[in-house]
């Protein structure tokens, strides 16, 4: 039996994809920020499937600390890690900042997908493939022209479209310099366009007009529902012809180009190396 790890599993496309993959037999580890949320979103699944194999763990991920004991925990419940889905993610109309001093979306988008795969490169390891990492970005990357390195918190300069669009671009370098820097040993890593989707997130830590905005986006026609969003996701984790394609940007079950300053190898090594100082990391690999 294979097993997956799946942030943000409460709702959305999280959990369109941690039903599709229980389905398939996957022992799926939900990741949630509410325990209510998880154990609601648990029961849920083993009310159409009983014979479910679904574990719960909890964390905040703008917090290091609740990351890193995340690891921990995911570590022991599965010494073998087949998949990572870094799904979980944020919208924010006004700046955050976490205790660490780092804004949320950037922190949450971001900064937990790179903390993260990495704390579970011994588990992805372990797996017969290697193990997987696929990673939720989004065209949104393409609204800006590249990283804002002298001003990441965007101070001065925030609005939640360029804080989201910066941690979406950040999400496609991570990926293509994961895989420009991986070893045959590592974890295969693909990111994803999950489309417009019909979801909560433009709801949460906004505005009322931001919030009605989003209300209204969300219920136009040609968005997808959390199933359809997730369908790249579950190909990705569970698909065998795709093994070999690492370090590609994923739009409904096919590679496509993602936008020009996502290519940008010194982006990208700018962005590795600033992200290992702000977690801590000395040695990725």
């Amino acid at each position: 039996m294979k097993t997956v790890l799946i942030t943000g599993a409460t709702g959305g496309i999280g959990f369109a994809t941690a039903q599709e993959l229980s389905k398939r037999g996957y022992e799926v580890i939900l990741h949630g920020r509410n325990r209510q949320k998880a154990e609601a979103a648990r029961d849920h699944l083993l009310a159409s499937q009983p014979d479910a194999k679904l574990k719960i763990v909890m964390a905040d991920l703008g917090k290091l600390n609740e990351i890193h004991r995340l690891a921990e925990e995911v570590r022991v419940l599965a010494p073998t890690l087949d998949v990572l889905v870094n799904n979980a993610g944020i919208w924010n109309s006004n700046q955050e900042l976490t205790e660490e001093g780092v804004e949320k979306t950037f922190a949450v988008n971001h900064l937990a997908y790179f903390l993260l795969s990495h704390l579970l490169l011994p588990s992805l390891r372990n797996a017969p493939d290697n193990g997987r990492i696929v990673c939720v970005a989004s065209d949104s990357h393409k609204q800006i022209k590249g990283m804002f390195f002298d001003n990441l918190n965007l101070d001065g300069n925030y609005h939640g479209l360029r804080s989201y669009a910066q941690s979406k671009l950040a999400n496609v370098l991570f990926c293509y310099e994961f895989d420009r820097r991986r070893k045959s040993t590592d974890p295969t890593i693909y990111a994803i366009q999950p489309g417009l989707v019909q979801t909560d997130i433009g709801l949460k830590g906004n505005t009322w007009l931001h919030s009605l905005a989003w209300k209204v986006r969300r219920k136009m026609s040609g968005n997808k529902t959390p199933a359809q969003g997730a369908a790249t996701s579950i190909y990705l984790a569970s698909s065998p012809e795709v093994a070999d394609q690492s370090g590609l940007y994923w739009d409904d079950c096919a590679p496509k180009k993602s936008y020009s300053s996502s290519y940008d190898k010194d982006e990208a090594r700018i962005l590795w190396e600033t992200s290992e100082e702000m977690t801590g990391i000395s040695r990725y690999f």
